[in-house]
């Protein structure tokens, strides 16, 4: 058991807090999880449990409603599945141009998929989908270089080899192409072994489920939402714009500085998923890796939030100057000078690179929004470590970097996490808001 008295960088938490715009907020505690979206139209298409509410957007819109305007640009520069841009679609309060960046070419193919619902011709996909299983039944396919595959450890030979057929003949559909790909996409997990489960992913028992009928599923339910939101007379906002990308550098993908009104996004937590590994099923059986080296590549090139990081990758000396003796000294270097003395270099070098990579894309954040626009993080705080515990305050550390770059910074406490600091007033998810001063 772990102790508040084991982790002396709590008193430097709570003076920084002390000094900041605060507050507890039970009523978001839904808001900064996914469940709800199980039950909402085209949200449900595909299960991101790391994702937030499909509610989350239209309580910021209330809640900042004189600062926003009536017609706005929204940018989410790690929009997973599509959350906060199919949310801004579906949005009757504001005249919405969403802009997403995600960097895995599986959670990308997801979100844009979501996204271009309208497209999809939900009186055929059902037919398109038994099509694509009769012409799977004749393709022949090698199962890829992944040994939780062809070992069938995480999932049968079997059923991997042919939901890689089927999903090779989806690709040859002229119509509904790639909303077949997604009910396949869906049927993975539930077909497999395993559950995800945070880093993840567990081997349980499961009861056997054919294939056919988790497909069929799948796509029924897609075309049924399809056809009830055809049917009404919703009045929805153009299809967001999915790109794939890098979202700490949004300017590099052609989006302009100044141009957008509010930023909505929940980052990777410093809690070490790396979220390849926890899709890996899906990226290799879909076709999106084909080699290990594509797969290291993938992982090195994202948020450094877990182990599997680039560990040559350099720091900013600003912002190494900060942790040493400046602004973050107390948030971070605090924590990193007693994890160095415990020797526990890869989490120190993993610690270190994630807040370069929030520092950098707070500074560009500030970039590319409007004089007047808000960027607005969920985020969540993690320990680490049994022996030497250390617990990071990522809402914290987001605020004060915030600071450091021009932002008034405000944190809302959404909800306490259950962990070996159970009832620890810091062990929490937060909504981290960052407005111009």
């Amino acid at each position: 058991m772990i102790f508040d008295k084991d982790i002396p960088e709590l008193e430097a938490y709570r003076r920084y807090e002390n000094s900041l715009s605060l507050q507890s907020r039970e009523d978001l505690e839904e808001l900064v999880v996914f469940g709800r979206n199980d039950a909402a139209p085209v949200h449900k298409w595909f299960r991101f449990k790391e994702g937030f509410s499909s509610s989350l957007l239209k309580t910021v819109l209330a809640e900042f409603d004189d600062v926003l305007p009536k017609k706005l640009s929204l940018l989410d520069p790690y929009c997973g599945s599509g959350t906060s841009l199919l949310s801004a679609q579906f949005s009757t309060a504001r005249q919405i141009s969403a802009i997403g960046i995600e960097r895995s070419p599986f959670i990308h193919f997801i979100a844009k998929t979501k996204c271009s619902w309208r497209n999809l011709r939900h009186e055929t996909l059902l037919n398109d989908g038994e099509l694509a299983i009769e012409f799977g039944n004749d393709l022949n396919v090698s199962l890829p270089d992944l040994s939780s595959i062809h070992s069938g450890r995480c999932i049968s030979t079997h059923i991997a080899g042919r939901l890689m057929a089927i999903d090779q003949a989806a690709r040859c559909l002229p119509l509904n192409s790639a909303f077949v790909r997604l009910g396949i996409a869906s049927s993975i997990e539930p077909l497999s072994k395993i559950r995800r489960d945070g880093r993840a992913l567990r081997i349980v028992e499961k009861p056997r489920k054919l294939v056919r009928t988790v497909l069929r599923d799948n796509w029924d339910r897609m075309a049924k939402d399809v056809a009830s939101l055809s049917a009404t007379s919703l009045i929805v906002n153009d299809n967001p714009l999915v790109l794939l990308g890098d979202g700490r550098h949004p300017m590099s993908l052609g989006i302009e500085d100044g141009s957008v009104d509010l930023i909505l996004t929940s980052p990777p937590y410093p809690n070490n998923i790396d979220y390849s590994e926890v899709y890996k099923l899906e990226l290799w059986i879909l076709g999106f890796i084909k080699s290990k080296e594509e797969f290291l590549k993938l992982r090195y090139s994202t948020l450094r939030s877990h182990p599997t990081f680039d560990r040559r990758s350099e720091l900013d000396d600003d912002f190494v100057a900060e942790v040493k003796d400046g602004k973050l000294s107390d948030i971070v270097g605090a924590v990193i000078a007693r994890l160095e003395l415990s020797g526990e270099t890869w989490r120190v070098k993993m610690l270190l690179g994630y807040f370069n990579d929030l520092w950098n894309a707070v500074r560009n954040y500030k970039k590319t929004l409007k004089r007047s626009g808000l960027a607005i993080f969920v985020i969540g705080n993690s320990l680490h470590g049994t022996s030497h515990p250390a617990l990071i305050a990522s809402d914290l550390a987001l605020a004060r970097i915030g600071e450091c770059h021009g932002f008034k910074a405000h944190v809302s406490i959404a909800r306490g996490l259950k962990r070996r600091l159970s009832g620890n007033h810091f062990l929490r998810e937060s909504i981290v808001i960052l407005r111009s001063k």
